[in-house]
């Protein structure tokens, strides 16, 4: 049975940045995502509320997506440095879809500054491109398999079902995956990706999946690490009260 401290050595929490600030993610519908409001902290500000995950939840990690480089290739670099300045280090999903572009992240911020360079779904034109970063970058590459309603939102070199683009991540040699559909995301009602999850956890056992979208308690935890996660995405959970410590928000 999974304890207390070991579901929430599982979370990885979530910051989404847009112009400047940390904003709510709903449903996956970007140009409705709203300034965070928390209960850790009064601002939006990326360096406060990555400061007050620290202090508050003992985070060491967080995955952060930069929505204005996903869209528009327009990187925050300054609200990264916040955050790693608040003593987090970066899962970042910010239009990775090269190596170069890896190399060029690890130059600005450093080594120390980067837990994985997360390379989307959404993003990826070629899976060659995915292996290059992969061979480059070993251990720190991590590939999102990005969905809605259950369905790849890109076709990459014809693979058009989730578990092909698995398939393929896994033989480009990426060793971590994240399981994402976003229209679950801060809905409160699950990820949507159990079934996925269970299935390619049994068939890719040496592969460490990570999922998220609308977790509220740490019981949804448990049953995530039950089908295979190794870690579960949480971010609107954390600002809104204290139940994702206390198992309970059923």
């Amino acid at each position: 049975m999974n304890s207390s401290s070991d579901l929430q050595a599982a979370i990885l929490p979530v910051i989404d940045l847009q112009g400047g600030l940390v904003v709510r993610g709903v449903g996956g519908v970007r140009n409705r995502y709203r300034p965070i409001e928390s209960r850790l902290c009064s601002s939006a500000d990326p360096g406060d509320v990555a400061a007050a995950m620290a202090s508050r939840f003992g985070f060491r990690d967080i995955y952060v997506a930069d929505l204005d480089a996903i869209v528009d290739q327009s990187p925050q670099w300054e609200s990264w440095r916040k955050i790693t300045g608040a003593g987090l280090q970066l899962h970042l999903d910010a239009h990775l879809a090269f190596a170069n572009d890896c190399q060029r992240v690890l130059d600005v911020l450093g080594e120390e500054g980067i837990a994985s360079l997360i390379v989307g779904l959404e993003t990826l034109g070629r899976w060659e491109d995915l292996r290059e970063i992969a061979n480059a970058f070993g251990g720190r590459a991590t590939f999102s398999l990005d969905l809605r309603h259950g369905r790849p939102l890109k076709i990459v070199g014809g693979a058009i079902r989730a578990e092909e683009i698995a398939e393929k991540a896994v033989d480009c040699g990426v060793r971590r995956v994240v399981l994402l559909d976003l229209v679950q995301v801060g809905e409160g009602r699950g990820t949507g990706t159990e079934t996925l999850c269970r299935e390619l956890a049994s068939q890719y056992e040496e592969i460490e999946w990570i999922t998220g979208g609308g977790i509220r308690s740490l019981k949804e935890i448990a049953w995530q690490r039950t089908i295979g996660a190794s870690r579960v995405l949480v971010s609107s959970a954390l600002h809104q009260d204290e139940k994702i410590l206390m198992g309970s928000g059923e």
